[in-house]
């Protein structure tokens, strides 16, 4: 190598003016996705829950009334306690079954079992809690998200 182009590779700087420009409007985009994602989530407490197969909703909880709808006999089967509901779901055709539990006193719904997959990443989400959170198996086609409940006894599916 010459000792211009030694010379030339020292003269420049290792930022440019357009490179720190680039790099600073990058920062603010990433850290108004964080703000955004973290500020706008409804942190409010859970009233109920809707669990969906196929994109229908297969059951109802109302947390607030302690009363839980049935809308697929064939899906859905309840066990209940005072303090719990275990809700277990099977696939249509009968080959794939998830667990449900809902803490009534602690108002949390989870997934306790699965043979959904080898993973089964639904059993390892965190217990919905609040109006933020969502459980999916995807495998069995099954969500399972917060619901808010209308003085008329109606649900709304929150987000």
């Amino acid at each position: 190598m010459s000792l211009k182009k030694i010379e030339e590779i020292k003269s420049n700087k290792f930022f440019k003016v357009w490179d720190i420009i680039i790099y600073a409007i990058l920062a603010v985009v990433i850290v108004a996705l964080f703000l955004s994602v973290f500020l706008t989530s409804d942190n409010s407490p859970l009233s109920g829950v809707n669990v969906y197969y196929n994109n229908d909703v297969v059951f109802t909880y109302s947390f607030n009334d302690n009363k839980y709808e049935i809308l697929s006999e064939s899906n859905i089967s309840v066990e209940e306690d005072d303090n719990s509901l275990t809700v277990y779901f099977t696939t249509d055709g009968g080959d794939g079954h998830n667990t449900i539990y809902i803490d009534k006193s602690a108002v949390t719904v989870k997934v306790t079992e699965s043979d959904c997959s080898n993973r089964k990443d639904c059993v390892y989400m965190s217990a919905i809690s609040d109006n933020s959170g969502l459980i999916v198996c995807t495998p069995h086609r099954l969500k399972i998200m917060p619901a808010e409940y209308t003085d008329d006894g109606q649900t709304l599916p929150v987000g």
